[in-house]
């Protein structure tokens, strides 16, 4: 090999080795990104102490009593709150359940008295509606029981949501740290491939002399 040949090719053996440290240096901080985020929100999950409550009596769930800290223990307490939300809001025509938009709105500030009028006709609108329910008069039972299951419907949907969240950021934390292992065996393979062309370069050039 001439030394123009010789000045021309190691400049590009050069970038090409420099390119793949860069692809396997950004393969690393992805996966160690990945498994920082996994971690941290697995910490998070822990400090709050939730445990895996049964999915019913008959059949608790494999993962009943464990702490809630991965996806799938998130995943099994979603479904356990799903349940008890529908035994707790299920009625005689909804016998699966109801959700929080199906439940009446019932007008009370705290589930025990009517926090304002209630007319008689809930589609009556302005004075001179009869009134069924006095504000400050004494809730019936029946409106006591809607107050408390629409409240149990709205708590469930907040906390199967913050869940859901919570496995969703997992999911995103291993397709990070798994993108990153890819990244980083493609420029290993990048610099095997370059140093096994070097190397028969080399060879091939003592061969020539």
């Amino acid at each position: 090999m001439s030394n123009t040949q010789a000045a021309t090719t190691a400049p590009k053996k050069d970038a090409t080795k420099i390119l793949a440290w860069i692809i396997t240096v950004i393969g690393v901080i992805m996966f160690i990104t990945g498994i920082v985020i996994y971690g941290g929100v697995s910490a998070q999950l822990r400090a709050q102490a939730i445990t895996v409550e049964q999915v019913t009596a008959d059949n608790p769930g494999a993962l009943m009593g464990k702490p809630v800290a991965g996806p799938f223990t998130a995943l099994a307490q979603i479904h356990g709150i799903q349940v008890h939300t529908q035994l707790a809001t299920k009625d005689a025509d909804n016998p699966n359940g109801r959700t929080f938009g199906q439940i009446p709105q019932v007008a009370s500030s705290n589930g025990y008295t009517y926090s304002k009028d209630v007319p008689a006709d809930p589609t009556c609108t302005g004075s001179n509606c009869q009134i069924l329910h006095k504000a400050g008069d004494v809730m019936t039972s029946d409106d006591m029981a809607a107050w408390a299951v629409r409240g149990t419907a709205q708590q469930s949907g907040f906390l199967q949501a913050s869940l859901l969240l919570s496995v969703l950021a997992f999911g995103v934390a291993a397709f990070i740290a798994g993108v990153g292992i890819t990244v980083a065996i493609i420029g290993l393979a990048l610099l095997n491939v370059g140093r096994k062309k070097a190397a028969a370069a080399a060879i091939a050039d003592e061969a020539s002399k």
